[in-house]
């Protein structure tokens, strides 16, 4: 059988030199970026990859192109400090709306009932799934393409991208306070130079005597960037990418991300609607990773084709829908 030559500019094992060249402009590009809002080690490590990694050889070189969405979501994320609020700051009627739907006891919030009522065992667990949320969804997919599942792993690449472009669009189209924010500043007028805050996850950087969670949210660029949850929408994408593999990934994945929705409104970073909104962006986006990955030809284009079909037999591989 002929290999069949795909047109997709992005393809980095038919013109190998545009595809070096095209990362390393971005790459220096982004630390140019990056040296004039403040240097930190992240940027030298993310951007000097990208500039030397595809020199290294072919196989660093596909690892590169499918993995580009994760340094281009490192951008967009970079970049959201800098985006202007194009909409009133949402307090009091996603709080009336929260306490309406989901009501704790005397009617308020479930995130102000567990801040009134915070337990050292649950503060340890869920600043635990805070704090490795990431890392829950990025073992799993550099499995994957040690796997030699490099579809899977560029679906996953993509709707990661999508999840936190999705996200950053409604933190400016719809700016809305997290429960930390009204449980602090109250339900008054916004006030628009609030300071991020840890809230519920400060509790377990003072049961450890660390300050990973202070450190961390005082780099937060949106403190009004409560809805959608992307805590909540990486465990579901995870779920929805493993979910062919069998019943032992099906219970861990769903119980993380059970454990990260519940840790979310415990910790009083969202309200259960944040929740419910992050599931939305996750499917969307679960379902546009595949689409995506799948129209730039990231088939398992380095395992040998036998092996490919039985893995995928054997459902080790997630299907991605085939287009009209």
């Amino acid at each position: 059988m002929n290999r069949i030559v795909s047109s997709n500019p992005f393809n980095s094992l038919e013109c190998p030199q545009r595809f070096r060249l095209v990362t390393s402009v971005l790459g220096l590009s982004g630390l140019v970026v990056a040296t004039l809002q403040g240097l930190r080690w992240e940027h030298v490590v993310a951007h000097g990859l990208l500039i030397g990694l595809p020199w290294t050889g072919n196989r660093a070189l596909e690892f590169t192109r499918v993995t580009l969405p994760l340094w281009i979501t490192g951008m967009v994320v970079d970049a959201q400090r800098w985006l202007p609020l194009l909409g009133a700051v949402h307090t009091a009627d996603v709080h009336s709306l929260e306490a309406f739907l989901f009501p704790a006891a005397r009617g308020i919030t479930w995130p102000e009932w567990f801040n009134a009522h915070p337990n050292n065992f649950a503060d340890l667990v869920c600043g635990f799934a805070y704090a490795v949320y990431l890392m829950e969804f990025l073992l799993p997919a550099f499995f994957f393409y040690l796997n030699r599942q490099r579809r899977l792993y560029s679906a996953m690449m993509w709707a990661f991208f999508a999840a936190n472009l999705l996200g950053a669009v409604i933190y400016v189209l719809f700016p809305a306070a997290p429960p930390w924010y009204v449980i602090d500043h109250g339900l008054g007028p916004v006030d628009l130079s609030a300071l991020p805050s840890a809230a519920g996850a400060s509790r377990f950087d003072a049961l450890l005597g660390v300050s990973f969670f202070a450190s961390f949210y005082a780099r937060n660029p949106h403190v009004f960037g409560a809805m959608p949850s992307l805590h909540v929408a990486y465990p579901l994408l995870v779920v929805w990418y493993t979910w062919p593999r069998g019943w032992s990934w099906r219970i861990g994945s769903v119980a993380f991300f059970g454990l990260v929705s519940f840790a979310a409104v415990y910790l009083a970073h969202h309200y259960i609607l944040d929740v419910l909104a992050g599931f939305c962006v996750a499917i969307a986006s679960a379902r546009w990773g595949q689409y995506v990955a799948q129209k730039l030809g990231a088939a398992d284009a380095l395992a040998p084709p036998a092996d490919a079909e039985r893995a995928a037999r054997r459902g080790r591989v997630a299907p991605a829908p085939v287009s009209s």
